[in-house]
């Protein structure tokens, strides 16, 4: 699948997370009309967040399978990782509510992650048409991603996967997968290439 396979308009466009990049282009191309579960967290393996979908978010972010993992690079919030899932918290926790020892807002944090989760579930199962995008992964991950959302998806959805390498091109891969695009980019770059890739993409509430 290539880039041009992915434009067009969706009634559903979510981040299934690598970085909080992800969604900060989302929302700066106003393609992101509400937070999605993993947004703002570091959720670096991929293999992790397929688990997570195919649990159906079991678990997720369960008090006792959480760990303080240091703080944020500002140094105002906590970094709390789930270690089943090895995915981290990064902006949820304030050091000014919270400590290491004493996680004051989790159940503020819960009430929110259930909305959200429970939002999420019901546009896979409501939504003609959805449109994810992920920053990094392989192409066998990438595989079994297509194979774990065909069987929660009720409609059509594509996959924008999103490698970080060096030049200043977009590059387009062949990976012959049936509702993946998967493309290259140095990911830090100006606005130029993020227009190329994301300025065909619309979402149909907007």
């Amino acid at each position: 699948m290539k880039l041009i396979d992915v434009q067009g308009e969706y009634n559903a466009i979510f981040s299934l997370g690598g970085r909080c990049l992800a969604s900060y282009r989302l929302v700066q191309y106003r393609l992101r009309l509400y937070t999605g579960v993993i947004d703002w967290m570091l959720s670096p393996k991929l293999l992790k967040v397929i688990d997570l979908l195919e649990n159906r978010f079991g678990d997720f972010m369960k008090k006792e399978n959480l760990l303080w993992d240091g703080y944020d690079v500002s140094g105002k919030c906590l970094l709390l990782t789930d270690k089943v899932y090895d995915i981290t918290s990064v902006h949820d926790f304030p050091i000014t509510r919270n400590t290491p020892e004493n996680w004051v807002m989790y159940e503020e944090f819960r009430v929110t992650l259930d909305r959200r989760i429970q939002r999420f579930l019901n546009k896979l199962e409501t939504c003609q048409k959805i449109l994810f995008v992920r920053i990094g992964g392989t192409y066998e991950e990438a595989k079994r991603l297509e194979t774990v959302l065909s069987k929660m998806i009720q409609g059509e959805f594509r996959v924008l996967l999103i490698n970080d390498i060096d030049g200043d091109t977009v590059v387009e891969y062949d990976w012959d997968l049936l509702y993946t695009c998967s493309i290259g980019m140095p990911l830090l770059l100006d606005d130029r290439l993020w227009d190329q890739v994301l300025q065909k993409i619309f979402h149909s509430a907007i």
